[in-house]
């Protein structure tokens, strides 16, 4: 069996005066060599391949039974889209979502509009301009102010919730300046942060964990922000499963189904949600392609009580091929 790792590295350095998280969400090649020795561990030919512009003639060129797709593509809120697309073109049945759910959900505001008939989330305004800067006086503070289509907390640091519609507009400028998209800006829910990982497809889709984001210092308000992703093991604890009680844990697993089967996700993803005070679960985002990393990806963090690396590397493999009949050999 022959396996294209679809992927993109990481640039070092990042590009001068962009912005340090512009490719935050992009891989390194200890993930890349992690994937890959999970899967030749199964006697798999993997090729690793950069999902660049050469990327058609690769495809073209070579016989591939599947490809192991992680790559986050280029461009704006169609850009994790880009690969499975060229997939589908070829023929190649690949692993995770498809171009349409993988659309859907980096773009945040088309993503709660999906899920609102059956999901809570918070009210929200979305920025395309300063024209649209009236829509902040329909929000109460504080909000949390974050692009509308990036991942893996791009452009949301440690001063993203504000207390006041001129600090919520002046960051949402800077914001769309930075990254050149829209900017989302939400009504600030402070109760705990739980992201929940799912694996598998249709009614077999079954959770993998709900862990719970801890800050370890005492602060208000806590935010999952790049720096804290990047320095975890100082800033936050996790707790798999979530220290909280049953019935939540409950709705929590019942509403992460129901964001995956309305997104249309398939494989694997990962659902975040914020609690109010009330302990009500909040839809935040969903994360139809979420990272791999060995050490720090939260995907990886919450499925280790159930199983090894190699283990739900493989799942995700074993997933794909169920679903699109390909044989294992």
């Amino acid at each position: 069996m022959r396996v294209a790792l679809l992927h993109n590295l990481r640039p070092v350095p990042v590009m001068r005066d962009a912005a340090d998280d512009l490719f935050e969400e992009y891989d390194s090649p200890t993930t890349i060599a992690a994937i890959a020795g999970a899967l030749r561990a199964l006697g798999i030919d993997v090729e690793p391949l950069e999902a660049d512009r050469n990327l058609p003639l690769r495809l073209k060129a070579r016989g591939y039974d599947i490809a192991f797709n992680i790559a986050e593509g280029f461009g704006r809120r169609c850009r994790e889209a880009l690969t499975p697309a060229l997939c589908e073109l070829f023929y190649l049945p690949y692993t995770g979502s498809d171009p349409l759910t993988l659309a859907i959900t980096l773009d945040k505001a088309i993503a709660r509009r999906v899920v609102t008939p059956e999901l809570r989330v918070a009210q929200a305004a979305l920025l395309h301009s300063e024209a649209d800067e009236g829509s902040l006086e329909k929000l109460r503070y504080p909000v949390l102010v974050k692009p509308n289509d990036e991942g893996s907390s791009k452009g949301i640091r440690q001063d993203a919730v504000v207390g006041s519609i001129a600090e919520a507009a002046w960051l949402s400028r800077r914001l769309r300046e930075q990254y050149g998209c829209p900017v989302l800006v939400e009504e600030f829910l402070n109760g705990v942060e739980v992201t929940v990982g799912i694996i598998g497809n249709g009614p077999e889709a079954e959770i993998l964990g709900v862990m719970e984001i801890s800050p370890k210092a005492v602060e208000q308000p806590f935010v999952y922000s790049v720096e804290v992703k990047r320095d975890w093991r100082k800033m936050v604890d996790y707790h798999v499963p979530a220290r909280l009680p049953n019935e939540t844990l409950k709705a929590l697993s019942h509403d992460a189904l129901t964001a995956y089967r309305l997104l249309g996700c398939r494989d694997f993803a990962r659902i975040d949600f914020r609690l109010d005070y009330g302990g009500q679960p909040y839809f935040l985002e969903c994360n139809a392609l979420p990272g791999l990393d060995p050490d720090n990806s939260d995907l990886v963090l919450l499925s280790r009580h159930r199983m090894s690396y190699e283990s739900l590397v493989q799942t995700i493999l074993f997933e794909a091929c169920k679903r699109t009949g390909v044989e294992i050999e």
